[in-house]
């Protein structure tokens, strides 16, 4: 029975290799479930980056009921610095207090929209630029976040605050994202899993030891993992 398990295994790995973890990722995804009004942080390119690369990363706000007032801080890293901040097609139209960056690597803002409806969707509230500094997950997260109703009573709405973790890599280390479609998803892990049984190639070898192995599909799983979902107030990549 034991040897007729290991011949299955033989004859089938790379199926197995394959379609074990697409299965396991595409449970996990199944999860992600957006809340009604969320502040965000979203990039402009990917979040698959590299240290002193220049990343554009936008804050969206996401009401489905109709808001004035938003006010948040914006917390960076230690590894990473404010390089620049812009209001430029903002959907607020008056800043109370304008984005500016502090020593401590924190932006607070807060404004109101003058429109007669309020703002109802999705839209820009600011965009800035980082560069990393180090290698490593660099956590960009939202505190002390506040959204109006546009009800004429200025009742605060409940907001989620959804942050976004970038991968930094060293200088010169292959992306993880390998098929170049901003995302590290099924797709990646299907190309490197096939090329654990092809021909060295180094573009698939994402921790540079000289061979395609386990340890490669390993970094593509720690990228999917760090990945975050989107919400009402939230940090973008730069479009």
């Amino acid at each position: 029975m034991i040897e007729m398990v290991r011949h299955h295994l033989r004859k089938h790995k790379y199926k197995i290799a394959v379609g074990v973890p697409m299965v396991f990722l595409l449970a996990s995804s199944l999860s992600l479930i957006r809340d009604p009004e969320e502040m965000c942080i979203v990039p402009s390119d990917n979040r698959y980056v590299e240290v002193g690369e220049q990343v554009t990363l936008e804050v969206i706000a996401d009401a489905d009921t109709p808001i004035n007032v938003l006010s948040a801080t914006i917390v960076t890293p230690p590894s990473m610095t404010i390089q620049s901040i812009s209001r430029e097609e903002s959907i607020i139209d008056l800043w109370s207090d304008e984005p500016v960056a502090s020593d401590d690597g924190k932006v607070h803002f807060s404004g109101g929209i003058i429109r007669d409806t309020g703002f109802v969707g999705r839209g820009l509230v600011l965009t800035f630029v980082v560069v990393p500094t180090e290698a490593g997950e660099a956590k960009i997260y939202f505190e002390d976040t506040t959204m109006l109703a546009h009800d004429g009573t200025g009742a605060e709405v409940t907001c989620s605050e959804n942050p976004i973790v970038l991968s930094v890599r060293p200088e010169s280390f292959p992306n993880p994202d390998v098929n170049g479609d901003k995302h590290v998803n099924l797709f990646d892990f299907g190309v490197v899993s096939a090329r654990l049984f092809m021909a060295y190639n180094r573009s698939y070898d994402l921790n540079l030891d000289g061979k395609i192995t386990i340890a490669d599909i390993g970094v593509l799983i720690s990228n999917i993992s760090s990945g975050n979902r989107l919400g009402s107030l939230a940090l973008l990549w730069g479009q």
